[in-house]
């Protein structure tokens, strides 16, 4: 009689192991890390192509007024990584007057492919730039956190400490 009830015990486990490996549901969108959906929302809105240059990037180096130019390693890089797919500076793109004038720059270099992406904290927009300085996309940029990640780079940079003073006074 025990070994009835063992039979039917082991046949009832190999019955559900089988049937739960089975039975696996695609991942919905809402399953995404959020890291993973910024990079999503990121992909739509650039492309692939320029978003894989961003995002699988060898090296990475910021500047600011194009003078000082900094390789960053690889904490600062997942860090650049990440305020550049975040997903609000890439969602418009509104007419403002005035001469863009680039105060960082933040250059991904994958493959001998380089796209530049480029900040002017006055006019609150941002664009990736291609080869031959070619204009790819143009955003507004709506998180200033790009911002504070240049204080924190160039931390004796007078403009960037005026913009940071303008912003913190609005």
């Amino acid at each position: 009689m025990i070994i009835r009830h063992l039979m039917i015990i082991k046949l009832l486990v190999l019955l559900f192991t089988t049937t739960s490996c089975s039975a696996k549901s695609k991942k919905s969108e809402k399953d995404y890390s959020p890291m993973h959906r910024s990079e999503i929302m990121l992909r739509k809105a650039i492309g692939d192509s320029i978003s894989n240059i961003i995002l699988r990037a060898n090296t990475i180096e910021i500047g600011c007024d194009s003078a000082t130019i900094t390789k960053l390693g690889n904490n600062d890089r997942s860090i650049i990584r990440y305020l550049v797919t975040d997903s609000c500076n890439y969602t418009a793109d509104t007419e403002v007057f005035g001469q863009f004038h680039a105060y960082l720059f933040a250059k991904f270099t994958s493959k001998k492919r380089t796209i530049t992406a480029q900040y002017d904290f006055r006019l609150h927009k941002w664009m990736l730039i291609g080869e031959n300085n070619k204009l790819l996309r143009r955003f507004d940029l709506l998180n200033m956190e790009i911002l504070k990640y240049a204080l924190l780079a160039f931390p004796k940079n007078q403009k960037l400490i005026e913009i940071f003073k303008e912003q913190q006074e609005k």
